[in-house]
């Protein structure tokens, strides 16, 4: 099995038919589609080279696309309600569980990662929009600077309650290849959030 991670530069009526019908032209299987106006998850049995993603690629409204071989279960609707009741609970009793439980998310997940890409951006750049598709971010765009990073998103899951996961996930993302403690901070703009790691 491959997941395609497409990333969707403009959500359009058609957007998605147009993808499919790419992939269904070359006589492949669609197991799997998760995704939302932001990026789209597709898990496809068969033969992916690159002329499918670069036709994919092609198509109005997409941004990029990437072919990864992990096998992974996509987030379903009961586990992402219970994952937001865990939240609000957690949130009300012991807050900065909240934080390291997603910092240790966000470690491993590069770690998975980073067993398939070796670059630590484009492995960042790929859990992002990962993290997109399931619906924890929406990803806007990725800033690399002398000493500091800055992730810009439209919303997170965990918005109602001040983003604590979301900053442990992106200090996690941050801290999986080793002991260099990263610093993270939250600034709100007028329709996104900037997340600023030193």
């Amino acid at each position: 099995m491959v997941w395609l991670l497409v990333s969707i530069s403009r959500d359009r009526p058609g957007l998605l038919n147009d993808v499919t019908n790419v992939i269904r032209s070359r006589n492949l299987n669609i197991r799997n589609i998760v995704g939302n106006n932001y990026a789209i998850l597709i898990e496809i049995e068969g033969e992916v080279g690159n002329e499918l993603i670069n036709n994919i690629g092609n198509i109005d409204g997409v941004n990029t696309v990437n072919a990864i071989n992990l096998s992974f279960a996509i987030l379903g609707f009961v586990q992402e309600n219970f994952m937001r009741a865990l939240v609000f609970y957690v949130m009300e009793r012991e807050p900065e569980l909240i934080e390291r439980l997603g910092y240790e998310y966000g470690k491993e997940l590069m770690r998975y990662v980073l067993n398939s890409m070796r670059d630590f951006r484009d492995a960042l750049y790929f859990s992002l929009r990962m993290l997109t598709a399931l619906g924890v971010i929406a990803l806007v765009n990725v800033q690399f600077m002398p000493n500091r990073t800055v992730i810009s998103i439209a919303k997170s899951f965990d918005e109602d309650v001040g983003m604590p996961m979301t900053k442990g996930i992106i200090r996690g993302l941050f801290e999986a290849l080793g002991n260099v403690k990263h610093y993270v901070k939250i600034e709100k703009r007028d329709f996104y959030r900037d997340i600023v790691i030193t």
